[in-house]
């Protein structure tokens, strides 16, 4: 059970390498941007835009639901 003086509970190791999977997607998403745009392909390089901005989940929120019994 979580305590109740709002402390964070430590994650697992393995939810570390999903927030460094997530920040490598939208890095390379971003430099994909720039090399396609600069190579005269908007199209492409809005599609790399829209795939880094689902990756990096744009505007993330974090909730924290307590629950008392």
């Amino acid at each position: 059970m979580a305590p109740l003086d709002r402390t964070p509970t430590p994650l697992p190791p393995k939810a570390h390498v999903l927030g460094w999977l997530t920040a490598a997607t939208g890095l390379t998403a971003v430099i994909a941007v720039v090399v396609l745009a600069a190579m005269g392909q908007p199209e492409a390089a809005g599609a790399a835009g829209a795939v880094g901005a689902a990756a990096l989940g744009v505007g993330g929120i974090q909730i924290t639901v307590q629950i008392r019994r």
